[in-house]
């Protein structure tokens, strides 16, 4: 059964994609698989708003996937084949999944050597009774260099209460690369309970310090969305920072002192600490350097802790992962902080979003989150835009960022790094070929974040313009090419069909503003210049009717050209098609309306006038009301031609009447002698 054969997979917004993937099982061929008419709804019972989403046939198979929208509210699909064969789709989260079912992940992999492809497509079917996250990550593993993206979800078949076949399909989730969001920063507890020093302090003050087992120490724990190795570019662009308040005031109080004319002290160095022990290396739990304000950046301590950057701060990579086992999760322990003080994170090309605190963020600018280090703990600190302490820690940030190592460790992280980013550019290459061969101008981009579908989606754009013939590439071009088929991939794959209504288009329009409450056949017109012809309230069953009238029949343009609805009824099409041609010409029509204020018709001379004014402001005319006015073009005509010939016929009968005896000559006089003689 084809049902269980398609993957059927949710973004968890609004878009799906339906396709037939090697792997798991052998995928059918296109040419095996059915024509499908997609309808979806509010409700099961799909009474509630019930919306033709996409037909689905071979042209459309050979793409490799259908790829449609449905409305936002809508959590419920029906998918019929032509020979009546159904299934259900159930739209929800992961929760609500059953314990039966499987875990379907679709891995996008570089071709082999030799192969012909721009991209292969392989389905994993898992068990979702294990470690979901464990196993999938253990196939991404072991496809190996050759693998560019992954992503899963899960889902169950289950009957309904009559019978028929429902898949419950949970939200789709990237797999590879883990999915990319924020660094998150969380706060440790103060730990109050160090393990005893044992060592004989050289100083009374420092003996203090040893019983009270030191300072408490401050710590933050940062959630990485991915491996380091994919969030190289996030966490090459942040820095962990210290603000030493305490040493601040100290310089502050020692200033006021002085100018007082008062006693100052005299801290201890380092230097002090070391005579004193006699060891060189001894390493107190503070910051040596003497500046107040501590920023290193945090690739450079992940990728070498010995930097001499690290300074009153360590960083170290937990075992703990986040939650699903993605991403890494790190601890930045700020030894050299005091009670005061204030540590965080600073990225001085941060977006909104891109630094946040857990479990409450406090907000301020996106560029710095810090925590004061307070008695009973640490506490998030929101900072004022005019904040001078943060144009202080940006400007050290931004010197912190441009010393990234250049070491044996660096250089493996960065070709680490940049092998993910290699697979991606190598794929979006072989499809951009593909474009290149089908005449295409648009090329897809490797760089930018990418949506869960990306891949599928490049890919099927392009072996829909590979399969098209000239005319219907000169349509994908026409419509946007692949940010059209981003946008509206259903509607754009309904131009591959081509159809006499796309192709005498002068511009086909897709956008996002045209996709929201309209059903597929009301965007495919809008596309076409035909906005507003097919009726709003539509039932799905009609919707199907109107789109295929509009992508099959001649009579679409007839009744665009004379801006008369689509009927989907047949038989009303037809005669709204009939009269359409009566009222084609404008001209035509106003002889008609001049022949009936002649006539003193003034009802059908207003009727063709209001349609004439209306079709000239761009409104659309019922198709019900169409028959009415082509009958008085029709009428019209009939009249004006009896009337002519009425005009005719009586100016014959004039010529043909009798014509009056003329009358007669005068007789003639006769001649005088003289004028016989001589004659005249």
């Amino acid at each position: 059964m084809w049902q269980e054969q398609f993957d059927y997979f949710w973004d968890g917004r609004r878009r799906l994609v339906i396709g037939c993937y090697d792997g798991a099982e052998r995928a059918p061929a296109a040419a095996a698989r059915p024509a499908l008419t997609v309808y979806s709804a509010r409700d099961a019972s799909f009474q509630s708003d019930a919306t033709l989403v996409d037909v689905v046939d071979a042209t459309r198979w050979r793409a490799g996937a259908a790829i449609f929208d449905i409305p936002i509210e809508h959590r419920f699909l029906r998918l019929t084949a032509s020979d009546g064969s159904a299934l259900t789709l159930h739209l929800g989260s992961e929760r609500e999944q059953p314990a039966s079912g499987e875990y379907r992940l679709l891995m996008t992999l570089l071709p082999e050597s030799n192969g012909q492809e721009a991209a292969v497509f392989r389905i994993a079917s898992l068990s979702p009774r294990g470690d979901v996250e464990r196993l999938a990550r253990e196939q991404t593993a072991a496809a190996g260099a050759r693998l560019v993206w992954a992503f899963g979800q899960r889902r169950a078949f289950e009957q309904s209460a009559d019978g028929a076949l429902v898949a419950k399909i949970a939200p789709a989730r990237r797999i590879f690369p883990a999915y990319q969001t924020r660094l998150l920063l969380e706060a440790r507890a103060l730990d109050t309970e160090s393990a005893a020093d044992t060592r004989e302090a050289p100083f009374a003050v420092m003996q203090h310090w040893l019983r009270e087992n030191g300072a408490p120490r401050a710590a933050l724990r940062l959630r990485v969305p991915d491996s380091l190795e994919e969030s190289a570019t996030l966490l090459g662009r942040a820095s962990v920072a210290l603000v030493l308040n305490q040493r601040r005031r100290l310089r502050v109080w020692m200033q006021e002192q002085k100018q007082a004319g008062e006693a100052i002290i005299d801290p201890l160095t380092f230097d002090d600490i070391r005579q004193a022990t006699g060891d060189p290396g001894e390493y107190p739990d503070a910051a040596e350097t003497t500046d107040a304000v501590v920023v290193a950046n945090l690739l450079n301590l992940l990728l070498d802790p010995d930097s001499p950057e690290a300074d009153g701060v360590v960083v170290r990579r937990l075992q703990e992962k986040n939650g699903g086992a993605l991403g890494e999760t790190i601890e930045i322990d700020f030894y050299g902080a005091a009670l005061g003080d204030e540590i965080g994170l600073v990225s001085p090309s941060a977006h909104a979003g891109d630094l946040g605190v857990a479990p409450v963020d406090p907000g301020g600018p996106p560029f710095a989150r810090l925590f004061r280090v307070e008695a009973d703990g640490l506490s998030a600190r929101r900072l004022s835009d005019d904040d001078p302490l943060l144009d202080e820690l940006l400007r050290r940030a931004g010197s912190a960022t441009a010393r990234i190592g250049a070491g044996a460790a660096a250089r493996a992280f960065a070709e680490r790094a940049a092998g993910l980013k290699g697979r991606r550019e190598k794929l979006v290459a072989g499809l951009n070929e593909a474009l290149t061969r089908a005449g295409l101008t648009g090329r897809f981009s490797a760089a930018g974040l990418w949506e869960v579908f990306e891949p599928l989606q490049e890919a099927s754009f392009a072996a829909l313009a590979t399969e098209a013939s000239p005319t219907v590439r000169a349509l994908l071009q026409q419509s946007g090419g692949y940010v059209a088929y981003a946008t509206d991939p259903a509607l754009v794959g309904q131009f591959a069909h081509g159809g006499a209504l796309a192709e005498s288009a002068s511009t086909l329009r897709v956008g996002a503003d045209q996709r929201g409450p309209a059903s597929l056949a009301g965007r495919y017109a809008a596309a076409c210049g035909a906005g507003g012809m097919t009726p709003l309230s539509l039932g799905a069953a009609e919707q199907l009717a109107a789109l295929r009238a509009l992508m099959e029949e001649e009579d679409a343009l007839v009744l665009r050209d004379a801006r008369i609805g689509l009927s989907p009824e047949p038989a009303l099409r037809r005669a709204a098609a009939r009269a359409a041609r009566q009222l084609a010409g404008v001209a035509g029509v106003e002889r008609a309306i001049d022949h009936f204020e002649r006539s003193r018709d003034a009802e059908s001379a207003a009727a063709l006038t209001d349609y004439l004014a209306a079709r000239r402001a761009g409104r659309w005319i019922a198709a019900s009301s169409a028959p009415a006015l082509g009958q008085l073009v029709t009428r019209a005509g009939v009249e004006q031609e009896e009337a002519q010939t009425r005009v005719v016929a009586g100016m014959t009968a004039a010529a043909a009447a009798p014509q009056p005896a003329p009358a007669p000559s005068p007789p003639e006089k006769p001649k005088g002698f003289l004028r016989r003689l001589f004659g005249g």
